[in-house]
C-alpha cells in the first residue's frame, strides 16, 4: 500500500485515501499522457479539466481521456 499524505503534511497508509488519490493525476502525469511538457500543461490550466487542492492542481483521468476525445485528431 502506498503511503497518503494527510492533513498535517505527514504520510499515513490509509486505504481509502489512497483508492481515491489512485484516480488523480499530476501535472507531470497528464504531461506524460499528453507527451508534452508539463510546463505546457501549466500554461493550459485554464483549458484543462481540473481539480484544485489548495495551491495543488491535480487531473481526473477520465476528464483527460474526454479532453482529448474532444479535441479530435491532429492533422
Amino acid at each position: 500500500m502506498r503511503g497518503c499524505m494527510n492533513s498535517d503534511g505527514k504520510v499515513s497508509e490509509c486505504a481509502e485515501q489512497c483508492s481515491i488519490n489512485e484516480n488523480l493525476l499530476t501535472a507531470d502525469e497528464v504531461a506524460g499522457i499528453l507527451c508534452v511538457p508539463k510546463s505546457w500543461v501549466y500554461s493550459h490550466l485554464s483549458e484543462l479539466p481540473t481539480i484544485r487542492l489548495g495551491r495543488y492542481v491535480r487531473f481526473k483521468r477520465s476528464d483527460v481521456d474526454r479532453f482529448l476525445e474532444g479535441r479530435g485528431s491532429c492533422q
